[in-house]
Formats: C-alpha cells, structure tokens, sequence
C-alpha cells in the first residue's frame, strides 16, 4: 500500500489517545478506533507512521501490530487470553528442573528459584516443582489467585504477558517482566538457560543460535511494548 497521507497527529480523549492520519483517527485493520492507554506509546506508533515513506511497509511497524492485536484479537476474549496464560503457569519452564548434570541443575536453581519466590509473594501461593519430564499439578489457590491478578490487567498488558509467556514458556518469567522485576536480559537467560547451557559445554549450533536470536529480538520488542503500555514511574 502507498502512503496516502501527510500528516500524523497525536492527541488526548478522556478515554486516551488517538492518532489521525490527515485529521481522520487511525483503525486498526478490525476496523476498531486505535485508542491508546498512554501518550508514550501513541507517540511511538505516530513516530512509524510518519516514518514510512513512498510504501506502507507494516513489517517496521511493531508497535501499531502489537496495539492492533491487542484491540482487535485480545479486547474480544478477554477470558480466553487469561486462561491461555493460566495454562502456562499450571505447566511453567521454572517448575520442571533437570535431573543432571550437575552443573545444569544448579544453573537452573540460581536463575529460577528467585524468578518462583518472588512470584509466589506476588501471587500468594506456592509452586510446586518436580525433577524431569513428569507432570505435576499446582493448587487451586495459585491459579485462582494468579487469575484474579491477570483480570487486573487490560488487553495492552494481557497481549505483551501472552507473547513473553508464549515465547519463554514461562508465565512466571512473563509476569516479572511486566512486574519490572527482571530486565530483558536476565529474562533471557532464564528463558533459554538450557540452550545457553547446550552452546557452553559442545560448542555452538548455527541453527539454534539462530532460533535464540530471533527469539531474543520478539522478546526485545514486545519489552519495549510493555515500556510503552505501563505508566512511568
């Protein structure tokens, strides 16, 4: 699509913030007004607008994507979202730790057990947590706890927790983002401290570095989402 239009504006509703694209607000492609939680992130989605120059190229629009989604995909199901993430924390990376090798299992405890203490305080529950591949289950209290938190989020927040948790494969790792208990990196290292732990001890993989840094970069993206979305301290 050409750019069909001049002029990208930012401005205030008691509802939020819109953008207009030659005085008409911009939608999302569900045809919904793209109203927006905090001028921070209208202001950064304006800026990509503006950017663009002979053709819309939405591939360098991150921001407008994950508000749009958020609006047209996550506003709708609210519940179904929820229960998405609820999912991942009855079966979180964090609760499942390697038997061996050694060094691995203690890797995984210095870089978890914090992320699981300090949700738990959050939450108000413990996790339970087994060794290898066999299932276990965590109490009824933690997740009907950790719902009652997420349905205190609204669709910027519960799309940027969904991504991070979806990518991670830990809902508690999500959360600490969110919560700005972690930054990125450690975030990272968490998330793929068992990759990390592969690369060190036989050597780099082409193909999995690669799955890591594209990983890394949705990560960074949706980090930077989230910084838009919540409200600066």
């Amino acid at each position: 699509m050409k750019r069909f239009y001049k002029k990208v504006e930012v401005s205030s509703t008691d509802k939020g913030f819109l953008i207009t694209l030659d005085t008409k607000a911009l939608l999302s492609p569900g045809k919904s007004i793209l109203v927006l939680p905090t001028k921070a992130l209208a202001d950064a989605i304006a800026d990509e607008w503006g950017n663009q120059e002979i053709n819309i190229i939405p591939s360098t629009m991150p921001f407008m994507t994950l508000s749009a989604t958020a609006i047209d995909r996550v506003r709708p199901r609210l519940d179904d979202t929820i229960d998405e993430i609820l999912n991942f924390l009855q079966t979180d990376l964090l609760c499942y730790r390697a038997e061996e090798p050694e060094a691995l299992v203690l890797e995984q405890d210095q870089l978890w057990k914090p992320l699981l203490k300090w949700c738990e305080g959050f939450v108000g529950s413990a996790f339970n947590v087994t060794s290898g591949i066999m299932p276990v289950m965590q109490a009824p209290k933690l997740i009907s706890s950790a719902q009652k938190i997420l349905k205190s989020y609204n669709e910027f927040q519960l799309l940027g927790l969904h991504q991070f948790t979806s990518i991670s494969g830990s809902a508690v790792i999500g959360l600490s983002l969110l919560e700005r208990q972690i930054e990125l990196e450690a975030a990272c290292q968490a998330a793929f401290v068992d990759d990390y732990f592969q690369i060190d001890n036989w050597g780099e993989d082409a193909e999995a570095s690669l799955r890591i840094a594209n990983r890394r970069r949705e990560m960074l993206e949706i980090k930077e989402f989230l910084d838009l979305v919540l409200p600066r301290k």
